[in-house]
């Protein structure tokens, strides 16, 4: 029975392209495009109260944009930020882009907490009372005769000693004025004018993101030119960055690898219908691989487009292979072709789905997706090669015998037999190559490799932190208690034993909820503190004459704190007062438990600070330690994944081949990554996870390489030599281009694929050669 029936198989091609099409009508217009960075990045393994405050802290910081315009004089400052909020504003891209601050920006925690001002003295206070309780007349004296303090004399009467007004000083997270209605910030005689902005929640769309970073660069130039300078950072314009780079890229790669693809087949074919028949398997295939990849994940990722527009050098291979066995032979057609290349092309296209499949278990959201992409792109265009191509290829013959024929013809003839002649020499070289790279590959699993940035954009936030004095690291501390009580108490401990890590040189500083709301007992120990210290009647009535006030506004004062014995500030109106940051500390109370957050600037000692977590209540929370472990742990599962890979290809090749062609077929690959890895020791390159997903890429194209060579024969060895001359030119041209990446881990698996193919190449010739014969 004939089951040969291209017009069939290319109808229902058609009919499949054809619903793809319809589908992709449908999904164009819909927000399908992912740029955010933490999409790449697996869910940790985490406690579920653990998990929900980092998601916490991540909504807090996520959508926050900074700006700061220095200058050599307020005016000119403040005047930058006008500049720059105008057009900011007029983009439309914030949720919300507050310039100008009331001058009576403390006014509701002036309300709310006022009443409670015996309760409330801040650290500095507390320890003066405690030590010297006269010093607190002479500071007061020496602030109120200063210009600041002559400003600041309206509520004197009511707070004589001036204590609530050290407490709010105390509290503010910025040590800025107002000029012009706008925070300024004066730091080594430069003044800096502050603007702060909030994204739209997720709205990281590619072209406002590409208009953020447009209006930043062009703004960053024009206060440059003014003689100022702008600094900026948050997260959006980290990621505008980003995709940014991964346009450029995608661009580049994809760009280059279809011109170099094009002009490949044009010198091999000189003719439209092996060109036009090459491209279509491309594009079948990648248009195939959007469309599904879409329904299965909602959204792509652009760095999952990066890594497909790379595909265009590997999904042509099957079209590849299809024509150059039609070289040089006369009565080749279209159905005989197909008969000998479907068993090659079917086994290299199961290898690659293996490649790929084991980056479709890695734990890595971006790695599933691209591996998905790169399968079903795969599938589809060997379909396509296998379906379409026979129909359309009726009658044709090669119409030329092409120069590059003639130069793999004397590379089979030459290479190997160079190889084998000198084959003690090169396996010695080889041997010190690989050993010596091996022994000095490095793992390195942090995870902030993964994200690169421009060093302007690093310098501009690295410099706008030290500015605003702030600089709290990813790191920090989940307490919790079963009710407000207990959680305090659990804090308490947690804050002492921070203390003494920040008294050895461990820790800089610190941020909590206890730290800044005296709890009952603390309020009710400071108005005992200050009941023997400054409202001893003697010493209130002498410095309040001593400022200027009558014995009655001393006596009221008197009575004002005798009245507020009993009050104690509740945390929750606290918290309604307090500003952001502090307030953002604070994860609230449930069922059956409390929770805060501790935040943590100048991170030193990290083995001190982990070690309580074993204090009660007390959860430490490394994110970028504790996913950078997930991948030194993933990666050692992937290390045995690769190996169970390549014994089960060795298996079935000696379950096919036999013992002897089996191992000269499994050598090909294995070599090439060995060699893979040892140019990535040489240089010091990274080695991470993700180069053994490309090293399981280079299995597959290393067996798939050696395979064909070995399936040729002597009267099919010269085409086949071209179809892979031709595949690895082009492989090359695709992954080989992800080595100029400027993001780390794109530029190190194009790199270890590019040293890995290139080898599987230079090595597959010798696969059979033994059993070539000779030429006169």
């Amino acid at each position: 029975m004939n089951v040969y029936r291209p017009r069939l198989y290319a109808l229902i091609w058609c009919l499949a392209m054809t619903a793809l099409a319809w589908q992709a009508a449908r999904d164009w217009s819909r927000d399908w495009l992912e740029t955010g960075f933490m999409a790449l990045l697996p869910v940790a393994e985490q406690r579920p109260d653990v998990a929900e405050a980092i998601a916490a802290r991540n909504r807090q910081i996520q959508g926050k944009l900074i700006w700061l315009a220095g200058a050599a004089s307020a005016d000119q400052a403040v005047a930058a930020i006008r500049q720059v909020h105008r057009e900011l504003a007029a983009s439309g891209l914030f949720a919300s882009l507050p310039l100008e601050r009331a001058a009576d920006v403390a006014a509701p925690a002036y309300r709310r907490w006022f009443d409670y001002r015996y309760q409330l003295l801040d650290d500095a206070t507390r320890q003066t009372l405690s030590q010297d309780p006269a010093k607190i007349a002479a500071e007061n004296l020496a602030w109120l005769y200063s210009p600041v303090g002559q400003l600041q004399t309206a509520g004197l009467e009511r707070d004589p000693w001036l204590l609530f007004n050290r407490y709010l000083r105390a509290r503010q997270p910025l040590a800025a004025s107002l000029h012009q209605g706008v925070p300024l910030i004066k730091r080594d005689g430069r003044y800096w004018a502050l603007l702060i902005g909030e994204w739209p929640d997720s709205d990281l769309k590619l072209d406002k993101l590409g208009t953020l970073l447009s209006l930043n660069q062009r703004l960053t130039g024009q206060i440059a030119e003014q003689g100022g300078e702008l600094l900026a950072t948050g997260m959006p314009l980290f990621t505008a960055h980003g995709s940014h780079s991964a346009q450029q890229e995608m661009s580049l790669i994809g760009g280059g690898s279809t011109l170099g693809l094009l002009i490949l087949l044009w010198a091999a074919f000189r003719g439209p219908r092996p060109l036009l028949l090459s491209c279509l398997a491309v594009a079948a295939g990648l248009f195939a691989a959007w469309v599904l990849s879409l329904q299965l994940f909602g959204k792509l990722h652009i760095l999952t487009l990066v890594f497909g527009s790379s595909l265009v050098g590997v999904v042509v291979d099957y079209a590849l292979h299809f024509f150059c066995d039609g070289m040089g032979l006369p009565d080749w057609t279209p159905r005989q072709g197909l008969a000998y290349v479907l068993p090659g092309i079917g086994f290299g296209l199961l290898t690659s789905l293996l490649g790929y499949a084991g980056l479709g278990w890695s734990p890595f959201p971006g790695l599933r997706e691209i591996a998905a992409f790169s399968a079903i792109g795969l599938i589809v265009s060997w379909l396509t090669v296998v379906a379409v191509f026979p129909c359309l290829l009726g009658g044709f013959r090669m119409p030329h015998r092409p120069a590059v024929l003639r130069l793999t013809r004397y590379w089979q003839q030459v290479w190997p037999g160079w190889l084998n002649r000198h084959r003690v020499a090169l396996a010695l070289s080889l041997a010190v190559l690989l050993v010596g790279g091996l022994t000095q590959l490095q793992p390195k699993d942090d995870v902030r490799l993964l994200q690169s940035a421009p060093t302007s954009l690093l310098a501009a936030d690295a410099k706008l932190k030290q500015v605003l004095a702030i600089g709290y690291d990813s790191q920090f501390f989940l307490v919790s208690g079963a009710d407000q009580t207990e959680w305090l108490a659990n804090e308490h401990r947690l804050l002492a034993g921070l203390n003494g890590i920040r008294g050895q040189g461990g820790l800089a500083g610190y941020d909590a909820i206890s730290a800044a709301w005296p709890d009952p007992e603390r309020q009710r120990a400071d108005y005992r503190l200050l009941q023997t210290t400054l409202y001893d009647n003697v010493r209130l009535k002498t410095y309040m004459t001593g400022l200027g006030f009558s014995a009655q506004a001393a006596a009221e004062e008197a009575r004002q704190f005798v009245a507020a014995e009993a009050r104690v500030l509740p945390l929750a109106d606290w918290l309604a007062a307090a500003d952001p940051g502090q307030r953002g500390l604070w994860l609230g109370c449930d069922v059956g438990a409390c929770r805060s957050v501790v935040a943590l600037s100048g991170v030193a000692d990290l083995a001190g600070l982990a070690a309580l977590q074993n204090l009660p209540g007390v959860a430490w929370v490394d994110q970028a330690g504790q996913m950078s472990a997930l991948f030194a742990r993933y990666r050692a599962m992937v290390t045995g994944l690769l190996l169970g890979v390549c014994g089960l290809l060795l298996a079935a090749l000696v379950f096919k081949l036999g013992w002897r062609s089996g191992l000269q077929v499994m050598a090909v690959p294995a070599v090439a990554m060995a060699a893979a890895l040892a140019i990535l020791g040489w240089r010091g390159e990274l080695f991470t996870l993700f180069n053994l997903f490309a090293l399981m890429l280079v299995l597959e194209v290393g067996v798939d390489y050696a395979v064909f060579f070995h399936l040729a024969g002597s009267e099919r060895r010269d085409s086949t030599g071209l179809a892979v001359t031709l595949s690895a030119f082009s492989t090359l041209l695709a992954y080989g281009l992800l080595a100029l990446s400027s993001t780390a881990i794109v530029h190190a698996f194009g790199l270890t694929l590019a040293v890995g193919i290139t080898t599987a190449f230079l090595l597959a010739p010798l696969v059979g050669f033994s059993a070539r014969p000779s030429r006169a």
